[in-house]
């Protein structure tokens, strides 16, 4: 752990506790008689299709010798109760060892928050979800 007096200046550890991102969890379709699995963290929120959307980028899990990888967008932010959102996403791995995999799956639960990251490129909001009856 790093002494206060060693930090880089201008480090904000505040800053980074507003960094907005999902877990997930998925398999792949089968194909070539096996599936992967595929898990990880999403890229922070950037602001998209008048909500925010996510990178979702990664490799699968090893089989047979290989793996696969994936780079998608999600869809944008899904209302959930309590003040959080969902995305979703969808997409084809890349073709190794003879075949893709298709997948999709859904980015967790995360609350709604208002903040921007440090780099600039990608922003935190709080997305704009259509008046339910």
């Amino acid at each position: 752990m790093f002494e206060e007096q060693e930090r880089k200046p201008g480090h904000d550890d505040e800053g980074r506790h507003g960094v907005h991102v999902h877990g997930y969890n998925t398999l792949t379709e089968v194909a070539d008689e096996h599936q992967h699995a595929i898990m990880g963290v999403s890229a922070p929120a950037r602001l998209a299709e008048g909500s925010h959307i996510h990178r979702v980028r990664g490799r699968t899990s090893f089989h047979d010798n290989h793996w696969h990888w994936y780079d998608v967008l999600s869809g944008p932010a899904v209302a959930m109760p309590g003040g959080q959102h969902i995305h979703y996403f969808t997409g084809e791995t890349s073709f190794d060892d003879g075949h893709t995999h298709c997948f999709s799956g859904v980015l967790g639960l995360s609350p709604d928050v208002m903040d921007e990251c440090d780099d600039n490129k990608y922003y935190m909001m709080k997305p704009k979800y259509p008046k339910r009856d």
